[in-house]
């Protein structure tokens, strides 16, 4: 492959942090009071480095999204997910769509259910990266409409 995305999404990343810090406050809130009360600073300190950490790997192995592709094709992988590899020439169509968050997605159709490439969140032009697509799947350069 010859381009290569993984932004990181900081607020997938600030989400699993999050997770993780509500996690262990529960956990600390079925602590004796007497056993926390006089330190509570440093647990808290402790729970924010530890959240950190753990929001880090769950980030890691949930929603960073890797994305790869060429010439011939590309590849999507998302968290530890198996990696999806699609080649240019499976579809006929390309479209630009956009969600209901307002992050664009550059939409492939074939025979089969369409396949969205995450334009937004991998922080591609979506209007360049379409044309980019419409040149590998006709062969054609496609000039902007």
């Amino acid at each position: 492959m010859e381009h290569t995305r993984a932004p990181i999404q900081r607020y997938y990343l600030f989400k699993s942090f999050v997770i993780m810090l509500v996690i262990q406050a529960i956990v600390v809130m079925f602590m004796p009071m007497a056993l926390t009360t006089p330190i509570r600073y440093q647990i808290f300190a402790l729970n924010i480095g530890v959240g950190v950490v753990l929001g880090w790997f769950l980030y890691k192995q949930w929603y960073h999204i890797q994305f790869s592709y060429g010439q011939a094709g590309f590849q999507m992988k998302k968290g530890k997910n198996p990696p999806v590899s699609h080649s240019w020439s499976e579809f006929s169509k390309v479209s630009l769509a956009r969600n209901e968050y307002g992050d664009f997605t550059i939409r492939l159709y074939a025979d089969s259910a369409p396949v969205e490439i995450p334009a937004s969140k991998l922080r591609l032009d979506p209007f360049q990266f379409r044309l980019e697509v419409l040149n590998y799947t006709t062969g054609a350069p496609a000039t902007r409409v």
